[in-house]
């Protein structure tokens, strides 16, 4: 039995027979964590009490079997969060150096759902410096590598909490997404990632980037574990839709392959060869998935975006990202909330005069209500610009989906592999689609890389 790759109802399984505990599985994710870490850099701090939590968690156990009660839903399972989760019990940093001693007196909202399903807290994933990019580089945790191949990156911002999973360092994790953060290393580390419709998970006690567009969501190694965590972490659903698909009723589902989103956007005939055949295993990858489900009765409708250009994502970048409009206020409100106990900075001035974090690792987000504030605000007539836009993206979206009859897009999350450590942007990332309209989007693996690719 190997407690490493266990999933949540394995797991459940060797409980109820008894051949593993609560503590047990802890104590191995500890030992991994000992022993691998040092070189991984995906946590920033470890639960000290999640061996005694894992210990009156077995006598819980004890308690269900003899009477016959069925497990909560995350009975005893190791969880990872990224740390812009609030934690009564543990600092939340968002990985700045600064907010290193920050404290909460309450759990995030989802962080309570978590526990009251029985999850345990087993550490605090690295991330990207105030979750803002993609390669999981922050002043507190430093660079994280990517477990399959040490010289790249993770992907990110969730990058901590990815590499985490795919090293067995935890069962579940979760991460949040704003831009390209949950998918992004969940392709990169070969997991599940899910972003969910925007409003569905409550965003209260977590650090924030843009009310726009963030949203928390989890990750892990299989799907059925990543929509047993998402049950337990969204709010309440009693509307149509909300319910599981059952095999009545059932129809062909239409796919919509989004041309547009695989190849390189650049025609340069001179770009790097290692790029566009980077681009070339990604396309194919994915290609070679769809042909696969299509065999499923999966009926793939191509979709060509030459009259639409607006859904380039460096164009949705350039006139519909919200981040620098709103990141200062949205933070603020957080470090000012009276769910703060303690933190050594309540301003965004403050944290950029302790001079505590990674100049090399935030972006424009960061300085822009400095460099121009009347512009980045809420009240600005660019601001409303932008929101106009993404509005119009969804009516785009929604014709796209109506006129063709899908059921889901498909396209590469991100047109070539993660990128080797050095840089602190990965380039070239598909997310913007999902992350403006407010959709689900799922990464799910497709193929394993060799680590010389």
């Amino acid at each position: 039995m190997d407690i490493t790759e266990f999933t949540i109802s394995t797991f459940h399984n060797a409980l109820r027979q008894q051949t593993t505990s609560c503590a047990v599985v802890v104590r191995t994710y500890l030992d991994r964590i000992a022993q691998y870490d040092p070189t991984l850099k995906t946590l920033v701090c470890i639960n000290p009490n999640a061996l005694s939590i894992a210990a009156g968690k077995d006598e819980q156990t004890k308690r269900f079997l003899q009477n016959d009660i069925p497990f909560p839903p995350l009975h005893g399972v190791p969880i990872v969060l990224k740390d812009n989760y609030a934690t009564h019990d543990l600092p939340t940093s968002a990985g700045v150096k600064a907010l290193q001693c920050l404290r909460t007196s309450t759990d995030s909202e989802v962080v309570s759902r978590l526990r009251d399903a029985g999850a345990i807290v087993l550490a605090k994933a690295n991330l990207h410096e105030f979750a803002f990019h993609g390669t999981t580089t922050s002043s507190l945790g430093g660079q994280t590598r990517n477990p399959y191949d040490l010289t790249r990156t993770p992907g990110g911002s969730s990058g901590g909490t990815a590499a985490a999973l795919a090293a067995n360092l935890g069962l579940i994790g979760c991460g949040t997404d704003t831009m390209n953060s949950l998918r992004s290393p969940a392709s990169a580390c070969g997991i599940v990632g899910f972003r969910p419709s925007q409003g569905r998970v409550s965003q209260r006690g977590i650090v924030p980037v843009s009310e726009t567009q963030d949203t928390a969501g989890p990750m892990g190694r299989t799907v059925e574990d990543v929509r047993t965590v998402y049950d337990v972490m969204t709010h309440e659903c009693r509307g149509k839709g909300c319910e599981r698909p059952s095999a009545d009723g059932y129809k062909r589902i239409r796919i919509g392959v989004l041309e547009a989103y695989f190849s390189l956007e650049e025609k340069d005939p001179n770009l790097p060869k290692q790029l566009v055949a980077e681009n070339a295993m990604v396309q194919k990858i994915v290609r070679n998935a769809l042909a696969v489900i299509q065999d499923a009765d999966v009926e793939l409708v191509p979709i060509n975006l030459a009259a639409t250009s607006e859904w380039e994502p460096k164009t949705l970048l350039a006139t519909a990202d919200t981040q620098p409009f709103e990141f200062k206020g949205c933070l603020e409100q957080f470090l000012q909330s009276p769910e703060i106990s303690y933190t050594p900075h309540r301003t965004l001035q403050s944290i950029a005069q302790s001079e505590e974090y990674d100049k090399d690792a935030v972006t424009e987000v960061f300085h822009a209500s400095f460099i121009d504030p009347e512009t980045y605000s809420r009240t600005s007539e660019a601001y409303q610009s932008r929101l106009s836009k993404i509005a119009e993206l969804k009516q785009s979206v929604q014709r796209c989906f109506d006129e063709n009859k899908l059921d889901a897009l498909v396209y590469p999350h991100q047109r070539q592999l993660a990128i080797k450590i050095g840089p602190t942007v990965q380039p070239r990332r598909n997310g913007v689609l999902a992350a403006l309209t407010g959709n689900p989007a799922i990464c799910l693996p497709g193929k394993l890389l060799p680590s010389s690719a």
